[in-house]
């Protein structure tokens, strides 16, 4: 690691030489010092931003590192009109002293200065000016948003700002494919976007009522240039490369001030399941093995007036994944244990058709209405071919078995969800009704054909079995819910809720079963299950709100219902009754501080699965029966999270802890035979304890140009299984360590270096054995704007496994890239990219349970070569808006 910081700190110096200083102290025009200006520093030449912060509660602000040179200072605060200049930076500390900002006011003196106002705060928001960041012409949302200030973009495509996961994200204040980032991120281009907004949105409840509940999520919303409000834009692509790879995509937009209409598809065989194809990183794409996909989509959102919106959207999905993987695994009993290497290929192809539509009416006041629905039509078909080979602990061959799996399945599934809250008076008083209905209709046709040897070492033991298979399984599934809550205010800022729900879940399966024995036919094995759920849940709680604290307590009196039928037969006919505290407590110490407490009881019924006495022996090694003796779990949970964002430094702070301790736990019982068939069922014995922590703190190195992100998480867990009539106590602890340097400014060079460090400790109660597991990754970028035009990038990624049950392993990908953008207004992009130059065509997964640990090495796609060209697609005038252009703010002597 210290390798890695100093080799960072180096390649830094190669942009950032020297380091300035500017101080001073922003006040109004009573000379009250004024919090939450945003000061920045702007290149001359086109007011791209160079170093940016705020003041603090004493008015005062401190800008540093940055290269001596002439800038554009500004200093602007909502309401109060911008004080701007140009200023020129030495080697020496510049103290500007008090600087008075005054109210916006129209005067026919003042002087309009075309200039960028990089960042303005008002209230939950923090809005970026786009033209203020460079982007190249054929970057996406993705490429523009990674170089605001606080926010990062995980290796997972997850999005962080100010030390927080983004939930959603929203296209002019409207929702964008069913609020999935990727697609959002992904498809629209950077030089669309006016500003990135990051918003702490309040939960529908407070936004209606009034009555804060401390339940914010972190989002952004795009708002769109109004040059990308008329005609389309998007952009269309295809490449071509060796070993028969290949990738294609288009995406175009076209909004109006009511309306947006987006069109995507893509089809490649590079493994990228998501929206986009190109990506700017150089990743491998999605997965191991060799996947083609097809997808197609299209988004409408329409405004009937403000606050009256509707979103309908489609998407269509076709995946053919071929996957070759080998892996070995060692597993345990109460007295004995054994290993398995077993070598698979298979094939899963899916089809599905997407449909999600949402109303949304906060148009009048005091009241929201919102109704939601999905549906999906899912076709899949599969085949695998599996062998695996056991060997007892003399390591000496036992059983060998070969399967041959198919199968058809039909899937359609949907839910309409539909909400209404209103606040009654001004006091407080409130209602909200909610109501929920979902269906899902599975047919599903499985073939399997398995010929298995047994006691392969002993020949007066040995014998055969050939198993032919066909199981034809229907599961349709519906469920339901209503709940009601009331609210009524006592005194100021207390408050007591009564709420009401009541929930339904029925399944419905049907089977049909033949097999074959060597050549023997068995008995069909038919049946009909029907399993019914129910919960009715009253709550009593307490409310207090205020601006900075919140406290919610309650208690709910639950009964829950549980039948199940097969063959019109009664099997299960019970009725649980409890008691369910709950607590939270929220405190916002100030803007961008705070703390949060919670604690719930709760209880979980047995799936159908773990109650149908019904066996499954679909797969002759593995068979498992359910206990209709099952009685539910109950666990209490308790979470606190802190949060911290300060807005001078950009230094971020979010961390959580979740405990949860279940009584009466539903755990695996287990047996293994000698021919190492695995028979399961379920049993309530003792409890489980499951604790998971996290920190992620975010800054700038003083004194040098350098963004670093620290995470840290932790997980212990602590449960019983029971294996050939013994306790196994299984602990699992998990630590896992990152830390990434990143350089500030990205405007020309995006340099970013970082590692993750996991390490896993399991320990077993039986035999005395234990796993220890640890991953390094060590991984680099580097992104270079050699010209407007040319841009070169590389990635390099390093992963060491190293385990005490395995030998080590390593992965090494390197990818690189160059891109050339040209033809007028830079619309084309030609772009050859050599990714996986090592040739490391494998991918390494290590995992541990409760009686055994297992290695993996799953084939992927290997080094190719390809070449693409994208073309960017404006509005017809071809007009764009000038820098700045729409956000002049006056300027006065």
């Amino acid at each position: 690691m210290k390798k890695i910081v100093t080799l960072f700190l180096s390649l830094s110096c190669f942009i950032f030489i020297n380091a300035q200083n500017i101080k001073g102290v922003v006040v109004d025009e009573d000379n009250n010092p004024l919090e939450f200006a945003s000061v920045a520093l702007l290149q001359q030449k086109d007011s791209l931003l160079i170093k940016y912060t705020t003041t603090g509660a004493d008015g005062k602000f401190e800008l540093s590192e940055f290269k001596e040179n002439t800038y554009i200072f500004q200093v602007y605060l909502m309401t109060y009109q911008a004080n701007q200049r140009v200023l020129k930076v030495t080697n020496s500390p510049l103290n500007l002293g008090t600087i008075k900002l005054e109210k916006e006011v129209n005067n026919l003196n003042e002087i309009v200065v075309n200039a960028i106002v990089p960042i303005k705060i008002k209230q939950d928001t923090v809005a970026f000016n786009a033209k203020a960041f460079k982007v190249k012409q054929d970057d996406n949302v993705e490429d523009l948003i990674k170089k605001l200030p606080g926010v990062q973009i995980g290796t997972d495509g997850s999005v962080t700002a100010q030390g927080q996961e983004i939930t959603k994200i929203l296209v002019d204040g409207k929702e964008f494919f069913n609020n999935d980032p990727t697609i959002a991120l992904k498809n629209l281009t950077a030089d669309a976007i006016k500003s990135v907004q990051i918003i702490d949105e309040e939960s529908d409840d407070a936004r209606t009522t009034g009555v804060k509940d401390g339940e914010k999520t972190k989002i952004i919303n795009l708002v769109l240039e109004e040059g990308k409000k008329t005609g389309y834009f998007g952009k269309m692509g295809a490449g071509i490369g060796t070993n028969d790879r290949y990738t294609s995509n288009f995406d175009i937009n076209r909004f109006t001030k009511n309306s947006q209409l987006a069109v995507f598809g893509n089809l490649n065989n590079i493994n990228n399941t998501g929206a986009a194809v190109f990506s700017r990183d150089g990743s491998r794409g999605d997965g191991s093995g060799y996947l083609t996909t097809g997808t197609a989509g299209a988004n409408y959102n329409y405004e009937f007036k403000k606050d009256l919106n509707f979103n309908l959207d489609y998407h269509f999905g076709h995946s053919d994944r071929e996957q070759e993987e080998s892996s070995n695994r060692t597993e345990f009993t109460s007295e004995t244990s054994f290993t398995n290497e077993q070598e698979t290929t298979s094939e899963n192809i899916s089809d599905n058709h997407n449909v999600n539509f949402s109303l949304r009416d906060r148009s009048k006041k005091d009241a929201y209405l919102e109704f939601r629905g999905n549906f999906k039509n899912d076709n899949r078909s599969s085949s695998n071919t599996n062998t695996t080979t056991y060997f007892d602990e003399n390591k000496i061959e036992d059983t060998n078995s070969t399967r041959n799996t198919s199968s058809d399945d039909l899937r359609n599934s949907g839910n309409l969800n539909f909400s209404y809250r209103k606040k009654i008076n001004e006091k407080g008083r409130n209602i909200r009704v909610r109501s929920a209905i979902s269906f899902s209709d599975n047919d599903d046709i499985n073939y399997q054909n398995s010929f298995t040897k047994y006691n392969i070492s002993d020949v007066n033991s040995y014998t055969e079995s050939d198993e032919r298979t066909e199981r034809k399984e229907r599961n349709k599934g519906f469920n339901y819910d209503l709940s009601f809550r009331y609210m009524e205010p006592i005194i100021e800022h207390h408050l007591i809720s009564f709420s009401t729900s009541f929930e339904n879940n029925t399944s419905d399966e049907s089977l049909d079963q033949t097999k074959t024995i060597n050549t023997i036919e068995q008995n069909p094995f038919i049946y009909q299950l029907d399993y019914t759920n129910q919960t009715l849940e009253n709550q009593l709680g307490y409310v207090f709100s205020k601006d900075k604290i919140q406290v919610y307590l309650s208690g709910s009196l639950e009964t829950m219902k549980q039948k199940l039928d097969i063959d019109s037969n009664s099997n299960i006919n019970n009725k649980y009754d409890n008691f369910l505290p709950s607590a939270t407590v929220n405190y916002e110490f100030k803007k961008g501080k705070s703390l949060r407490f919670r604690y719930n009881k709760s209880t979980s019924l047995p799936s159908s699965n773990q109650v149908t006495p019904i066996v499954n022996d679909f797969n002759p090694l593995s068979i498992t029966v359910g206990n209709p003796n099952l009685t539910p779990e109950e666990s209490n949970n308790v979470n606190l999270r802190m949060y911290s964002h300060n807005f001078q430094t950009a230094a971020s702070f979010f961390s959580f802890i979740n405990y949860s301790k279940t009584t009466n736990a539903i755990v695996t019982n287990r047996s293994i035979d000698e021919n190492y068939v695995a028979n399961r069922t379920y049993e309530n014995y003792g409890s489980k304890t499951n604790i998971r922590g996290m920190i992620h703190y975010g800054n700038k190195i003083k004194g040098f140009p350098v963004r670093y992100t620290l995470r840290v998480s932790s997980s212990f867990n602590d449960y019983t299984t029971i294996i050939d009539n013994a306790y196994n106590k299984t602990k699992t602890n998990s630590n896992s360590f990152g830390l990434s340097l990143s350089n500030d400014v990205k405007n020309n060079v995006d340099i970013t270096v970082g590692a993750n460090y996991d390490l896993d400790k399991t320990t077993y109660s039986l035999q005395g054995r234990d796993r220890d597991y640890f991953k390094q990754n060590y991984y680099s970028k580097f992104d270079w704007d050699i010209t407007n035009s040319f841009n070169f990038n590389t990635q390099f990624d390093y992963s060491l496994y190293t385990d005490n049950n395995f030998d080590s392993q390593t992965v090494p990908i390197w990818n690189v890239a160059v891109e050339y953008a040209f033809l007028k207004g830079k619309r084309g992009n030609l772009k050859f990219q050599v990714l996986d130059i090592l040739d490391k065509n494998i991918e390494i997964e290590r995992v541990s349970s409760d009686n055994y640990f297992e290695e993996t090495f799953k084939k992927s796609l290997g080094t190719y070569a390809m070449l693409s060209f994208t073309y960017s697609i404006k509005p017809p005038s071809g007009k764009e808006s000038k820098r700045g252009s729409d956000d002049r703010r006056r300027y006065f002597h």
